[in-house]
C-alpha cells in the first residue's frame, strides 16, 4: 500500500511538469513564428522602391513610349504628349444608345441602365473604321448589351466605368475584326435599381 502511495505521488509531480513543458513549447513557437514576421517585414521595407524611385521610373516609360530616351524627355517632358496627340489625331465616332433591364430573381428587383457609348479612333482609320462598324452593327450591339447585362453592381458604380470600358472596347474591336477602336467613352450613363 505504502507503494501505491508512492506511486500516485508520483504521477501527481509528472503532471505539472508536462503541463509546463507544453506551456514553454507554445511560448517558443509563439516566439520564433513573431521573430519570422519581423524580419519579413524588414526585408520588404527594404527591397520597396521609394516614392523618388517610382516616379523616376514613371518618367522613363514615359518617354519610352514617345520613342525618347530618358534624358531627352527631361530636357523637354511636356512637348512629348503634344507631339504624339499632333502624330495620332482622334476622331470621335457613336457607338449607339442603348437601354437596358435585366431581372435578377435572387434580390427580386429590375436593373434599368440607360447610356450613349461613343469611342475614338484615329483619324486615319476613321474611314476603316465606319465599313466595318457598319457592316458588324447589330454584334457590336448585342456586345455592348451583353456587356451591361453581365455586369456587376459594383462594376457600374464604379466612377470611372473602367472595366465595362476595357470590356466593351476588346468586344468592338474583336466584332470588327481589326483593334480600330482606341477608346470608349460614355456621353450619358444612368441606371436604377428597383
Amino acid at each position: 500500500m505504502a507503494d501505491e502511495g508512492q506511486q500516485h505521488e508520483g504521477t501527481s509531480d509528472e503532471a505539472p511538469k508536462k503541463k509546463g513543458k507544453g506551456l514553454f513549447r507554445i511560448v517558443k513557437a509563439i516566439a520564433f513564428i513573431s521573430v519570422i514576421v519581423v524580419v519579413q517585414v524588414v526585408v520588404a521595407s527594404m527591397l520597396a522602391p521609394s516614392a523618388k524611385d517610382t516616379e523616376k521610373l514613371a518618367r522613363e516609360l514615359v518617354a519610352a513610349s514617345s520613342g525618347k530616351s530618358a534624358a531627352e524627355h527631361e530636357e523637354n517632358p511636356k512637348a512629348a504628349p503634344a507631339e504624339a496627340t499632333n502624330e495620332q489625331e482622334l476622331h470621335e465616332v457613336e457607338l449607339g444608345t442603348y437601354n437596358v433591364t435585366r431581372f435578377n430573381p435572387g434580390t427580386n428587383t429590375t436593373l434599368a441602365v440607360d447610356f450613349e457609348v461613343y469611342g475614338t479612333v484615329l483619324a486615319e482609320d476613321a474611314p476603316e473604321f465606319e465599313k466595318r462598324f457598319e457592316k458588324s452593327k447589330n454584334r457590336i450591339r448585342e456586345q455592348i448589351t451583353m456587356t451591361m447585362h453581365g455586369a456587376e453592381a459594383t462594376d457600374l458604380t464604379d466612377a470611372g466605368l473602367g472595366l465595362i470600358k476595357r470590356q466593351i472596347l476588346e468586344k468592338t474591336n474583336r466584332a470588327m475584326g481589326q483593334p480600330l477602336l482606341k477608346e470608349v467613352l460614355f456621353s450619358k450613363f444612368n441606371f436604377v435599381e428597383r
